[in-house]
């Protein structure tokens, strides 16, 4: 059989052949690039490490760095968790019509027409029919619903009122800094629809302008029971371009006063303040 063979194929033959003896496999006979490896081979002995392999292993070895905390951010002492912003402890005003969704909410959420089957195949509750089905009934709600409705708002405003003065009070000159640090960010950043930042609580309050004024005094005159704040706006624009400049007099006149007398009381505060 050998003899059919040629020489580079008797090679590889007798090379990689179990039946021929293993010392002249690997003589020196026959190539070693098809000879069966031994155990003390290249191929069996352990990779030398690279420079790449050894640089991976010591970023591994190197602890991350934490993330830097921004200017607004506070963490509690004890368990090292960020604090909320004043602003997200805020207390929120709440609409007529939120109220209403509230309350119906509760009484309609567990109605077999209100839920649908979820991506994990539970039963959850379908907003948007909900929410669709309440305004319809919001729009058509009758007088008598209407007035309940109007005591409860009245009720959860008062109650605002006075959670919004304790907010308030509770409000650190700490908390007051990094809260609207966030704010100034949110601005330079391109937001939208920031709001105001905090005033200090003994800052003096911006004067009304003469059409705030006019607005006020036109308030405590009529009643305003079944305006939204948009209609009475609205009546109060129209009512001030109505006016002629000797009736606009008195109100521009408080407001000029107004303003003299904020611009001594804020110079005195910032004064005190930087001291």
């Amino acid at each position: 059989m050998l003899s059919l063979l040629s020489r580079w194929g008797a090679h590889r033959f007798l090379a990689y052949s179990t039946a021929f003896p293993k010392a002249l496999r690997e003589s020196r006979f026959f190539s070693t690039s098809y000879a069966v490896p031994s155990k003390d081979t290249a191929e069996s002995r352990p990779k030398r490490e690279t420079s790449r392999t050894k640089a991976s292993k010591k970023m591994e070895d190197v602890p991350k760095k934490k993330k830097k905390d921004q200017p607004w951010e506070r963490r509690d002492e004890k368990t090292g968790d960020l604090l909320p912003l004043p602003y997200d402890r805020k207390p929120t005003r709440r609409s007529r019509f939120v109220i209403y969704l509230m309350e119906r909410l509760q009484e309609l959420k567990n109605k077999p027409e209100f839920r649908k089957t979820g991506r994990n195949g539970n039963s959850v509750l379908d907003m948007i029919a909900v929410s669709s089905a309440i305004g319809s009934e919001w729009k058509n709600l009758p007088d008598s619903e209407r007035q309940r409705i109007d005591q409860l708002h009245a009720k959860h405003v008062a109650q605002y009122e006075k959670d919004l003065e304790a907010w308030k009070h509770s409000l650190t000159p700490d908390d007051i800094r990094r809260q609207n640090q966030f704010l100034n960010y949110q601005r330079k950043n391109g937001k939208k629809a920031v709001p105001r930042n905090i005033s200090a609580p003994d800052e003096p309050k911006r004067p009304m302008s003469a059409f705030f004024l006019f607005a006020q005094e036109l308030r405590a005159s009529i009643d305003t029971s079944s305006m939204s704040v948009t209609d009475f706006a609205r009546h109060a624009g129209a009512q001030w371009k109505s006016l002629s400049a000797a009736e606009k007099e008195p109100y521009e006149s408080r407001a000029r006063a107004d303003k003299e007398e904020y611009q001594r009381k804020i110079e005195q505060y910032k004064a005190s303040s930087s001291m």
